[in-house]
């Protein structure tokens, strides 16, 4: 157990379909006066992806008309042909295969079935059929879909280069109604993701200036932002883009992973916590330092605990240690929100939250030598042997938590696995900057700061042992 959202780097590249993009905006050619004005606003805007509807834009079908590649010419922008107004997998598969004759074999269209006149919702079931046999006939698919992440992995897994869920209704200016959702999505994708619909641009469709709408739309800003998608305030219909998704360089190295991410069940009141508390407790991986004593306000003892599960723990030190600041880092969603929900009501002020990867965080987050403590309580003990190098507890681990210690500062870990433990001994014993605080390989028991909490329990009632190792960062590496 160790994180979901991921901040926006504006000067990393948004890559689909393996092509490059420096801009962020994707824009539509719709409602334009004139032509004239389409390609103002665009080059205006700096896009280089532009969307146009094929049953309503001129692509050559009338000659007698203006053609929008007149003045959007290929060479200049990325076209993006959708299927707006497509309400049958039929016509949307016909739809795309018009426009790839129109834009001599263009691939890249944007997918949309709808299912609903009113809403605009899309017909999830029209919407994989499409999907597939786009797919299968050679398109590059980017498709507009709702807010399930199940389904989100779906439309990934066919095939499709670009997932395009909703916010909310599209041109409502709601802003995102299910944030949790849309935090799974982008959390489990390897694509980008492209929220589609209801962020911004009701009120100023209706000429609304009051103060309602002014805070509306800045509030539904910030909330993109808390989940790591970078808002476009230009145009209502492609409003964000998620770009911290999208494929790595295989330049960069990739670590093994320690856990598995699965969506798990969240109660109302834990989804409720993510819109009430993240403000006050969470904390969104930027991938850039953080300054820590700026976030809490003073300088303190930092204590990381890597993967607090349901937050019994951590919970429990932030009330008994005040005069330390605490970072909890953990990917199961549900038990952070559980952890929020706890810390807003014993009013807690000394504990922030990351969900995200525990690697990524200490390797990018935490300054070399900052941290007082760190603590690993009964981290997934991956007993099958072919599963083994999932382990958390690596000699890679060890030496990232070794440089993010300060001298004196103490790395905590306990497992009710015995071979876990067996494990555990070995790697921590090998690494350079570590002293075991008992005597080499020894065990302590149980610190009067590390409380038995249920999981813990239940193992005991399993016949499980328990296994607490406390080794201290040396001055100098041996």
């Amino acid at each position: 157990m160790n994180s979901p959202m991921t901040t926006t780097r504006a000067n990393e590249p948004l890559i689909i379909a393996g092509r490059e993009y420096t801009s962020r905006l994707l824009t539509g050619t719709g409602k334009y006066t004139d032509l004239d004005q389409t390609r103002a606003a665009t080059i205006a805007a700096g896009a280089q992806i532009v969307t146009a509807a094929i049953r309503r834009v001129n692509l050559g079908q009338d000659p007698g008309q203006p053609n929008l590649l007149d003045v959007l010419p290929p060479n200049e922008f990325t076209l993006l042909p959708n299927t707006a107004g497509c309400y049958t997998a039929d016509d949307a598969v016909r739809t795309c295969q018009l426009a790839r004759e129109l834009l001599d074999g263009h691939k890249l269209v944007k997918l949309e079935v709808l299912g609903d006149q009113r809403t605009l919702f899309p017909d999830v079931v029209q919407t994989l059929d499409a999907a597939k046999r786009l797919v299968a006939d050679g398109f590059d698919v980017m498709v507009y879909t709702s807010d399930d992440p199940i389904l989100a992995k779906r439309l990934e897994e066919i095939g499709c280069v670009a997932v395009m869920p909703l916010a909310a209704p599209i041109g409502s200016g709601l802003g995102i109604q299910n944030r949790y959702n849309l935090m799974e999505i982008v959390d489990n994708a390897k694509v980008p993701i492209i929220v589609d619909a209801g962020v911004d641009g009701a009120c100023d469709e209706a000429g609304g200036t009051s103060r309602s709408c002014r805070l509306s739309r800045r509030a539904h800003s910030a909330q993109a932002i808390r989940i790591g998608i970078q808002p476009d305030r230009r145009h209502h219909r492609l409003t964000m883009v998620a770009d911290a998704q999208a494929p790595q360089s295989p330049s960069r190295s990739r670590h093994v992973r320690s856990f598995v991410r699965r969506i798990g069940r969240i109660t109302p009141a834990q989804q409720r916590a993510f819109e009430a508390h993240w403000a006050d407790y969470g904390i969104d991986y930027s991938g850039e330092p953080r300054d820590f004593v700026n976030l809490f306000g003073r300088d303190a003892p930092l204590i990381v605990e890597i993967g607090f599960g349901n937050g019994e723990q951590l919970l429990h030190a932030s009330a008994a240690e005040p005069d330390s600041n605490f970072i909890g880092i953990e990917v199961h969603t549900p038990g952070v929100g559980r952890l929020m929900n706890g810390l807003a009501a014993h009013g807690v002020r000394n504990t922030r939250v990351y969900a995200h990867d525990a690697v990524d965080v200490l390797r990018n987050e935490v300054a070399p030598a900052s941290l007082a403590e760190v603590r690993i309580y009964f981290p997934d003990p991956w007993p099958k042997s072919r599963h083994n190098k999932r382990r958390l507890i690596q000699p890679d681990l060890a030496n990232l938590v070794a440089s993010r210690l300060r001298t004196g500062g103490l790395l905590h870990v306990a497992t009710d696995w015995e071979a876990y433990a067996e494990h555990i001994r070995e790697v921590l014993e090998a690494a350079p900057g570590f002293v075991n605080t008992s005597a080499p390989g020894a065990t302590i028991t149980r610190p009067d700061w590390r409380i038995e909490t249920h999981f813990e329990r239940r193992g005991l009632k399993l016949g499980h042992g328990v296994w607490d190792f406390v080794y201290q960062r040396e001055s100098d590496p041996r």
